[in-house]
């Protein structure tokens, strides 16, 4: 009887020595089964836990990767080797072979994310200071050729995406400006190309061209008289924007232009004059993507 029990006490702890030496095995092999994966959002984020509360790092789209096969924290993630470390990747910012499209929160979260990736149009509403030197030829009072005139403007921009590289802009600017006695004011509208140079899910950075219709300006000498005048605007620069949540941002612009205006038919004794600025424009808004 005592041998059979030490029999019996001798097949168990066998048994418990394959057992602990199998189960590791199988859970390892589960562990380190992987699966091809590409990166599809612009900067995925890794995470050191599974809960997604400390980044460690991110990879660019495109980026291929070995993933986990199966996903974690309730299908959110899925477990990566980063520096021989297991870290972490979001679902929806991968695409594997394997994965299954049954997650209603998956396909919804993705379609989100395509939907806001293909917005085409935006606006902006914007303050702009021109800082200008005039070409003045003749002159009515203390502003002479060479002088420093400021503007300060107000500008409105409609925008639309017409291929991967290149935005159409229609410009409307209100902009005013005093020096010494005289005062200039101008009305423009003008059409511009956008060429995007770099652009991510939040930053964009844009060529600009732009050319202006001035249908009317006026020309005003203290209160002795004012008149009303025409032109044209041209001028080319930078254009750098951020988006702040799905849909709105701030942008910040500058570039180099040219104003000429014409028409100012002064009284007697006064000179009519043609004058024109040169000089940068820098401006800061707000802008509205749809």
């Amino acid at each position: 009887m005592r041998r059979f029990i030490l029999l019996k006490f001798q097949s168990l702890r066998n048994l418990t020595l394959v057992g602990a030496t199998l189960i590791p095995i199988f859970f390892c092999q589960n562990m380190l089964a992987s699966q091809d994966a590409m990166v599809t959002a612009e900067e995925a984020v890794i995470y050191a836990d599974d809960q997604m509360s400390a980044p460690v790092g991110y990879v660019r789209k495109g980026k291929r990767i070995k993933v986990g096969d199966i996903a974690r924290n309730k299908s959110q993630v899925y477990p990566i080797v980063v520096s021989g470390k297991i870290s972490y990747i979001r679902v929806i910012d991968v695409s594997t072979e394997k994965e299954s499209m049954n997650s209603n929160r998956l396909v919804a979260e993705r379609f989100k994310m395509i939907t806001i990736e293909e917005k085409k149009s935006n606006s902006s509403v914007s303050l702009f200071n021109y800082s200008s030197q005039i070409n003045l030829k003749k002159a009515n009072d203390k502003l002479t050729d060479k002088d420093p005139v400021n503007w300060l403007g107000l500008g409105i921009r409609g925008g639309a995406k017409i291929s991967s590289k290149w935005d159409l802009d229609i410009l409307f600017n209100y902009m005013k400006a005093k020096a010494q006695n005289e005062e200039f004011s101008a009305f423009e509208f003008g059409t511009g190309v956008g060429a995007r140079i770099i652009e991510t899910n939040r930053f964009q950075l844009k060529f600009l061209a732009q050319f202006f219709v001035v249908p009317f300006a006026t020309y005003a000498l203290g209160d002795v008289f004012r008149v009303n005048g025409y032109g044209f605007s041209t001028g080319s620069g930078l254009a750098l924007s951020y988006r702040m949540g799905e849909s709105w941002g701030i942008e910040g612009y500058g570039g180099f232009y040219y104003t000429k205006l014409s028409g100012f038919k002064a009284p007697n004794p006064y000179n009519d004059i043609e004058p024109t600025f040169i000089g940068s424009r820098i401006g800061l808004g707000l802008n509205y993507i749809f």
